[in-house]
């Protein structure tokens, strides 16, 4: 797996998390609705797993060999 994928996978969480808090301050303080906006957070795991799975990648991917050599 390359780095950019390692970062992406590594930032799902709190861009989650980042997008739940703002969607409820939303409801909170606006006329926004949690349960009309949910969807936002599918569309925010999709795009962090496109980033993931189609970003630039850093070279060819090598196979796992648990005796460190090819």
């Amino acid at each position: 797996m390359n780095n950019n994928a390692l970062l992406v996978r590594a930032l799902r969480g709190p861009v989650m998390m980042m997008t739940l808090g703002g969607m409820l301050v939303a409801d909170h303080f606006s006329n926004f609705s949690f349960s009309s906006t949910w969807p936002v957070l599918l569309i925010v795991l999709g795009i962090m797993k496109l980033l993931e799975r189609f970003g630039p990648s850093s070279g060819p991917e090598q196979p796992f060999s648990p005796t460190g050599g090819n």
